[in-house]
């Protein structure tokens, strides 16, 4: 019982406060993508209202719906991300606090390189969406 008393007290409180506050917001940036991928997948449901209710045609002849299931695919993909990301943030934080424990340091770079290309390609999808559909 000594030893894991002994153990828990090698960790700095200022070392595992900042380990919470990566998780923290890591769990935030996971929130804000399903929200995004919410948002953009009900975009279609937004482009058949105004469709229907700016040109009164029927949704089969309305062109801008051709295009509808993109957002759809988009929006469950981004989704999906944004699950990925916050199961592995209870990864990345038990692993901070076992390196904490052991008293060794070993930062996880890859998880802000694959996030910031992840959102670099929602957005050049998202822009592309803008310029091309």
């Amino acid at each position: 019982m000594s030893d894991k008393s002994e153990i828990d007290t090698k960790i700095d409180p200022k070392d595992l406060m900042a380990v919470e506050r990566s998780t923290t917001a890591l769990i935030g940036t996971s929130i804000s993508l399903i929200v995004l991928g919410f948002v953009v997948e009900k975009f279609e449901l937004f482009l058949h209202l105004i469709s229907v209710e700016l040109k009164g045609k029927e949704t089969s002849s309305v062109p801008q719906l051709v295009h509808a299931i993109y957002y759809n695919y988009l929006g469950i993909f981004i989704v999906l991300a944004g699950i990925v990301l916050a199961l592995y943030t209870y990864r990345y934080y038990t692993r901070w606090v076992r390196h904490l424990q052991e008293g060794v340091i070993d930062t996880d770079r890859k998880i802000y390189l694959i996030l910031a290309i992840f959102i670099a390609f929602i957005g050049v999808l998202l822009l592309a969406s803008m310029i091309i559909l």
